[in-house]
């Protein structure tokens, strides 16, 4: 019998992730996701650091896998293992895949999610969702689209499609069905954090998606895959970012610096790696003293109030 939870939490563990830091990501979302949830790590490390996070975080889940699938097209088939499972042994309203170097900084970033994919149905993927050459995020930072449009027309439609013909048929293959399903070429969800629905993993399941496994060696991150996956299966991307919604996420980095990201209410954020010259540690650190001073003050304000003695 499956277990029903309100969201589930998929955090893909590679060979150079740290403990320290995965310990840190998963706190934040103890401390700010106040809904019944199960996080899974997805271990593809072979380095066994799954183990070493299940041993401070029992109540996880663990899923090991036998062989390096590592990037590219070998990151959407670690993902789609990861998301079989989750179909396989859990109920849940939706489900939130984050890197290690993701961090929640806001109080039930799933709120947002949940009304989105109610109102919507045929989301099937949302967070930064990117369109079009160069689009411009909340921050105004522009974003370098071509290279992707770019590689998915090399892939799929140039005599490039030779060197791995088996991935590159299917590809080719499964981007006409998105095109006709209205796929802008290059759409995509920015795959450093993002929500998706049960429903939409159900039928990617169904449709024999989770995982294809001949679009592994496809070089295309796994957030581009998916979003062709999700057109080509009549399913929408969906924004999670613009204005005062809950995303502030960038590929390399953070888009805008930690003060204000906190200030403009941001809740789940990517990368920590660095900011200008904040590096991973320091950054972690800032939002680490913002949960703590919230914590305090919370507590503060229930024994003001008479509800702790």
């Amino acid at each position: 019998m499956k277990t029903d939870y309100d969201l589930i939490i998929v955090i893909p563990v590679g060979p150079n992730c740290k403990v320290e830091f995965i310990e840190d990501t998963i706190n934040s979302i103890k401390y700010y996701c106040h809904c019944t949830y199960k996080i899974l790590i997805s271990d593809d490390s072979q380095k066994r650091t799954g183990d070493t996070i299940k041993e401070i975080f029992p109540e996880i889940d663990l899923l090991r896998h036998k062989k390096t699938h590592g990037l590219h097209g070998g990151l959407y088939i670690t993902l789609s293992l990861a998301f079989k499972y989750v179909l396989d042994h859990y109920s849940f309203q939706l489900l939130l895949r984050m890197d290690t170097d993701a961090l929640i900084t806001g109080f039930n970033p799933q709120d947002e999610a949940i009304k989105l994919f109610k109102n919507s149905p045929k989301t099937g993927i949302a967070g930064v969702y990117r369109k079009s050459k160069n689009p411009v995020d909340s921050f105004g930072n522009v974003i370098d689209n071509e290279w992707l449009r770019n590689q998915i027309v090399a892939l799929a439609f140039t005599r490039r499609l030779l060197r791995q013909p088996i991935a590159n048929y299917t590809l080719r293959k499964i981007l006409i069905d998105a095109f006709k399903n209205g796929y802008d070429i290059g759409e995509n969800v920015f795959g450093g954090a993002y929500f998706v629905s049960e429903l939409f993993l159900r039928k990617l399941d169904e449709a024999g998606l989770l995982p294809e496994s001949k679009l592994a060696a496809v070089v295309l991150e796994e957030d581009h895959i998916f979003g062709i996956l999700a057109k080509s299966i009549k399913f929408d991307l969906g924004d999670l970012e613009s204005g005062s919604l809950p995303f502030g996420c960038a590929w390399r980095g953070l888009p805008a610096s930690p003060e204000v990201l906190w200030e403009q209410g941001k809740k789940i954020i990517h990368s920590t790696r660095f900011w200008q010259d904040l590096k991973e540690p320091e950054i972690r650190q800032f939002f680490r003293e913002k949960r703590i001073k919230e914590g305090a003050q919370t507590m503060s304000d229930r024994i003001n109030s008479g509800t702790v003695e």
